[in-house]
């Protein structure tokens, strides 16, 4: 079971919600199909649509086997945000009906019904087709819409009543280089990546290099995250999880120490470098 911020999430499915509402009221204010830019805007509504769809899967990843699940009543709850999620797709699916429905440019095959009749045949029968598919887009992300307010509703209720079941375990116990390297992250980010010789690195955005078993500590015990959608020649961003944040906040010294090796100033990588 892993911990999330809660209120946080609240937070987020509001605003996704927010988007849901947002996008309803684009295609709503489409100009009657097919029109001349009706490519652009399709494709434009689409892109949006999936990006949402991928927000509802990240939330629901998030509240899915962390202390909400034991909870009474919060499976209902993340059934209904999985249900998010399918009325976002199944509408994104319907903006591409919409797409695919368009007549294009292009030459007919030789034969084919061709001139000035047969394409306003052609754009009566597409927008028939358009409008009957933006209708159905509307009804599922109007629905995409209200789950995130029952959710929010949902949660906010089970936070108030069912408080000794969320109570949040102790924060995990971390080593003074580790708590030094949370808080480099936490200040501005990092990043992993390939050396020119092949060797794993890991520094901040500033600049500061952070032991790189520290980084894999932390890392293996989800204190931070690594965002592998990039390769590590062009670096991997690093940033500081909810569990990382509490495990900083509330890490006791036991004793003053030397100055961590997590990590090593510029100024002193480039005074080591000069007396090798």
């Amino acid at each position: 079971m892993h911990q999330t911020d809660l209120p946080a999430e609240i937070a987020r499915l509001r605003h996704l919600g927010r988007e849901f509402e947002h996008l309803h009221h684009e295609i709503r204010s489409l100009p009657p199909m097919p029109c001349t830019d009706a490519r652009s805007l399709l494709t434009s509504k689409i892109t949006v649509a999936n990006g949402l769809v991928a927000q509802a899967m990240q939330r629901l990843a998030a509240l899915d086997g962390s202390q909400y699940t034991v909870v009474p009543g919060s499976g209902p709850a993340l059934r209904a945000l999985a249900s998010i999620v399918y009325a976002a797709s199944l509408g994104a699916s319907d903006l591409a009906a919409a797409l695919y429905a368009k007549p294009l440019g292009g030459a007919p095959y030789p034969g084919q019904p061709s001139g000035k009749a047969a394409v306003r045949k052609a754009n009566l029968e597409a927008g028939r087709v358009m409008d009957g598919k933006l209708e159905n887009a509307l009804y599922q992300f109007d629905q995409a819409h209200t789950g995130c307010s029952y959710l929010i509703s949902a949660i906010n209720r089970d936070l108030e009543q069912h408080a000794e079941n969320l109570q949040t375990a102790p924060a995990p116990q971390i080593t003074a280089s580790q708590h030094t390297a949370l808080a480099a992250l936490s200040h501005d980010g990092g990043r992993l990546f390939e050396s020119g010789r092949g060797t794993l690195r890991a520094s901040t955005t500033g600049g500061i290099t952070l032991n790189i078993a520290t980084v894999k500590a932390l890392h293996v015990r989800g204190l931070i995250s690594i965002d592998a959608t990039t390769s590590l020649l062009q670096g991997q961003r690093l940033s500081v999880t909810a569990q990382g944040e509490r495990a900083r906040a509330q890490h006791k010294p036991t004793t003053a120490s030397a100055p961590s090796a997590a990590m090593t100033p510029p100024a002193q990588q480039q005074a080591q470098v000069r007396t090798r």
